[in-house]
């Protein structure tokens, strides 16, 4: 007698199925992807962004060291003097292709006025004007604070070449200004 063959002799051996490959990858990396990249293209603009507005934290640094030179001294006439110094490099650095560094007196206040409209004109007002006539004055009697005040926020919120101004309160340009 022959011995019989065994049923399970007669099976093949278990094949297995090819490893998981990378490709295509799951939706859940492309995802992960996509964040990653916007995450890089926000850090790149908000790096950019702050260089662009470096100038002011610089201005501001400098404003507070004239501010506290001027409450140990009490030179009003060097303050303000620091101050329109301040003001212009300010607007200059801003403003580096437009800003006729040239205008003078009410154009120059009417100017600071125009780049920031959250001030509400306080430039063209009777402590924006001090800055202009009490530099020259023996003894200026002035709202010093207040002057330091509407400068800070000036440094803080003008709007900058990069920004844009409604066309009703646009800047002039070099050219119109030297016509004036």
């Amino acid at each position: 007698m022959q011995p019989t063959s065994s049923p399970l002799d007669q099976l093949a051996d278990i094949h297995l199925p090819d490893g998981v490959s990378w490709w295509p990858l799951a939706p859940g990396w492309w995802i992960l992807f996509a964040l990653l990249v916007m995450a890089i293209i926000g850090f790149f603009i908000w790096r950019q962004r702050k260089q662009q507005n470096h100038y002011r934290i610089i201005a501001q640094h400098q404003l507070a060291g004239m501010y506290a030179d001027y409450q140990q001294t009490q030179n009003a006439g060097a303050y303000l003097q620091a101050l329109s110094l301040l003001l212009r490099r300010t607007a200059l650095t801003a403003y580096p292709h437009s800003f006729n560094a040239s205008i003078k007196g009410s154009d120059w206040l009417q100017w600071l006025d125009e780049v920031c409209p959250t001030l509400n004109e306080k430039f063209s007002s009777d402590l924006g004007q001090s800055l202009l006539s009490s530099a020259y004055q023996k003894n200026p009697q002035l709202d010093v604070s207040g002057l330091h005040q509407i400068s800070s926020q000036w440094i803080n919120m003008h709007r900058n070449y990069r920004q844009r101004i409604p066309a009703s309160k646009r800047v002039k340009t070099t050219a119109e200004a030297s016509n004036v």
